[in-house]
């Protein structure tokens, strides 16, 4: 593969913006005004999504915010009702790059901005609002994996390991990916299970969204991202933030994959992303778009709490509701990278917080379902261990609902 062959775009804003998630209606019609003449030209396009049975609308100027979003979601027919609009206009003068969501339409407004992540999140959160509503459904930021066939869903902020943890059981020969970042779980009308029922997680999106810095671990995986399409990946060796010398890898400690020949760089960029058809990564036989909910794993790194402890609903409920997390790279503004901060649930894509409601779905889940939960530190143990913990959740004391 040359270097011109990798499937590449930049962004300008190369993480989330600043927004406002609760934009008056009279303001957001006033930015939209601003928008609409980029949006109005022959090169803009609107694109329909199913997600989750909500059918989303993207009108956008921008060809990389089109494509991902095409090659993202299983697609609306033509003639499907749009729910719920985002709007998302580059070249739009006097702006800085912003985003806004207005409740009363049920519409998201990006200005300026085409970093994929942010417009991705914020489809889920609107999706999300609608079927918490309309559907008895709970919208979980988490990763979903079969194994043996019962079901795992994994929560923790963005950055602590969903998908690596996912992707091990994915790798397991008995094992299946369903999601790394969503999942939407529907309630029966009935309080409780009956016989026969189980309750389902299931995956909105078609592609995982990665962080292409888990190739520096999985080197096998740079064949798959390189066939993929990438944002912000690094191709020039003067960009990397990890060199180390002439020819060193901070990160590896080892040598520079630019001094080894390569045209590119996966995790030279801590926030660089790509977009993996999951049937492209070791086929179509090992991917499932729901799983049965047999056992919740939070997530958490520290250097003091337990490996793992077993949680009662109530202590399960309050630990997702405060999301004491670790801001790392990629997730928020770079002078809070590092600090301690706060995502309740472990969802930033919520775009109408109702913690009441939050809370009855979870306690459904662990109370109503007796789903188990469990929380594992990965700053006290590695990869292995913490996957080895999970397994075994699933495969000695999780039964069937």
């Amino acid at each position: 593969m040359t270097k011109a062959a990798l499937h590449n775009y930049v962004t300008q804003s190369r993480a989330r913006v600043k927004g406002n998630k609760n934009t008056p209606l009279p303001e957001f019609q006033n930015l939209l005004s601003m928008a609409k003449p980029r949006l109005s030209r022959p090169d803009a396009k609107s694109l329909k999504a199913d997600i989750n049975g909500v059918v989303i609308e993207l009108t956008t100027n921008s060809p990389h915010q089109a494509e991902f979003w095409s090659e993202n979601w299983w697609r609306a027919g033509d003639d499907s009702p749009v729910q719920a609009s985002i709007y998302s206009a580059t070249g739009v003068d006097g702006v800085d790059p912003s985003a806004y969501y207005c409740p009363e339409l049920h519409s998201a407004l990006f200005l300026n901005t085409e970093y994929y992540g942010q417009c991705k999140s914020w489809a889920l959160g609107m999706a999300a609002a609608i079927l918490e509503k309309g559907a008895n459904t709970l919208s979980i930021h988490g990763a979903t994996a079969l194994y043996k066939g019962k079901g795992v869903v994994i929560v923790a902020p963005t950055g602590t390991g969903k998908t690596t943890q996912s992707f091990r059981i994915f790798m397991n020969d008995d094992g299946k990916i369903c999601g790394d970042d969503w999942a939407y779980v529907r309630f029966p009308a009935s309080k409780g299970p009956d016989p026969g029922q189980r309750l389902v997680a299931r995956q909105p999106e078609r592609a995982l969204y990665m962080r292409s810095e888990s190739q520096k671990d999985q080197g096998w995986l740079r064949d798959v991202f390189d066939r993929s399409l990438n944002e912000n990946a690094t191709a020039k060796k003067e960009e990397c933030e990890h060199t180390d010398g002439v020819a060193g890898c901070g990160l590896t400690h080892g040598r520079c994959v630019f001094n080894e020949g390569m045209g590119w760089c996966y995790y030279a960029f801590g926030n660089s992303r790509v977009l993996v058809k999951r049937e492209e990564i070791l086929g179509p036989e090992k991917v499932v778009d729901e799983v049965p909910v047999n056992l919740v794993v939070l997530l958490r790194r520290d250097d003091h709490s337990p490996a793992e402890v077993k949680l009662s609903p109530e202590e399960a409920i309050e630990i997702l509701r405060k999301g004491e997390y670790m801001v790392l790279p990629g997730a928020g503004p770079k002078e809070k990278w590092g600090t301690t901060s706060h995502e309740p649930w472990y969802n930033p894509y919520l775009l109408e917080l109702d913690n009441e409601v939050q809370v009855k779905f979870f306690r459904m889940m662990f109370e109503d379902w007796k789903v188990p939960c469990i929380i594992l530190n990965t700053g006290v143990e590695g990869i292995q261990r913490s996957h080895e913990r999970i397994v075994a959740a699933l495969d000695g004391h999780v039964s069937t609902p």
